[in-house]
């Protein structure tokens, strides 16, 4: 374009022969030099204007940005379509970690402050399957638990710590009332004897005591669960050791013992001590002087069975569910003073479960008792 406002056509811009006449009017170019301009056109083009040289001749370059348009359509599309698709996928992402995870957590916290509040009812919900919620309301409901098993223990250990010892508390408090209400002075002969006949009680009954306390203390302590020093024992020393201290406790028994030269078992040697003694103390104690007793061992796959029997009368049918039981007693008469603490065979089963075991009895009617103490090997 010259400086007189004629057009020169040096290249026709795309062919297009609408294109020059649209640029040719001032108007046309009268926008900031590289800004987009319209001619009454259907699309848009992008017109730069230069000065040539000192005659103030200008080159005018025209061109349609209907390509660069659709291109900024069709990216204006793809955003707004991959925003719709990123808000979706936060808003779910966000769904997933409210239902898999925070929402779970809410649940038990929740149970576990009714838990510290002392809800009998109260327990923790199990979370989504394979999430660490689920392994943390897995740990929470193991912890609560044991928890609630050592409370039940303390409990029971109260409980039958306070119902066993008050009467031979009631014994003693009564021997030391009846001897701080004797007049003063010097004792008779006969005054010397009571006197000496209420010491003598009370060594019983604090015996008793001791016995009952030591009992108790054992149950407790075997259901806690490191209560066992596991090893490799022999069985068969442990036993013949067992034999012969009964032998000797028992001179007027017939003591035999089937068993094989040597059997290894992993166990706490104390404890099945502790259980063995207890079964050959309970068959003598409870059956006639001169009876004899007969321990025999039986071996199977992955299992030792310890068998003591005897040849007394036997169990009643109906008290055989309960021998087991702490403090039961198959001859009501025979008092913890005359019959022991009443939890030999509980102290037994509870050594044979802290190892995994059992206790079986059986007694068919006037054909003794034999006691099973099973171990794994």
């Amino acid at each position: 374009m010259s400086a007189s406002g004629q057009l020169t056509t040096v290249v026709a811009p795309d062919s297009d022969p609408e294109l020059v006449p649209a640029v040719a009017a001032g108007e046309q170019i009268a926008e900031p030099q590289g800004r987009p301009t319209t001619s009454g056109r259907a699309h848009r083009v992008r017109v730069v204007t230069t000065t040539l040289g000192m005659g103030g001749t200008q080159a005018v370059i025209a061109v349609p940005t209907t390509s660069a348009d659709a291109a900024t359509r069709r990216l204006a599309a793809t955003l707004s379509v991959a925003g719709l698709g990123v808000a979706g996928f936060v808003g779910l992402l966000l769904w997933w970690v409210d239902r898999l995870g925070l929402r779970p957590i809410a649940q038990m916290t929740r149970a576990a402050d009714a838990i510290t509040a002392g809800d009998p009812g109260a327990h923790v919900p199990p979370g989504p399957p394979g999430t660490e919620a689920a392994r943390l309301g897995e740990a929470l409901t193991t912890m609560v638990a044991t928890t609630q098993a050592t409370n039940e223990r303390m409990r029971r250990f109260v409980a039958d710590a306070s119902h066993e010892l008050r009467t031979p508390l009631t014994t003693v408090g009564g021997y030391a009332a009846l001897h701080a209400g004797r007049s003063p002075g010097p004792l008779d002969e006969e005054g010397r004897a009571e006197v000496d006949d209420a010491m003598r009680r009370i060594g019983q009954e604090a015996a008793r005591m001791r016995r009952l306390v030591d009992g108790l203390l054992d149950l407790t302590g075997l259901e806690s669960p490191d209560a066992l020093r596991r090893e490799a024992v022999d069985l068969a020393e442990v036993l013949h050791d067992v034999v012969s201290d009964l032998r000797v406790v028992a001179p007027d028994r017939t003591v035999t013992l089937e068993a094989p030269e040597s059997l290894l078992v992993t166990a706490d040697r104390d404890r099945v001590t502790q259980a063995l003694v207890g079964l050959t103390s309970n068959a003598v104690r409870h059956t006639p002087g001169g009876t004899p007793v007969a321990l025999r061992v039986l071996v199977r796959p992955g299992w030792v069975r310890v068998e003591v029997s005897d040849a007394g009368p036997g169990i009643p049918p109906e008290h055989l569910p309960h021998v087991l039981e702490r403090f039961y007693r198959v001859d009501r008469s025979r008092s913890s003073g005359s019959g022991g603490s009443g939890l030999g065979l509980a102290v037994v089963d509870a050594v044979a479960r802290a190892h995994g075991g059992r206790v079986t009895v059986d007694s068919p009617p006037g054909a003794g008792t034999t006691v099973g103490l099973e171990l794994p090997r």
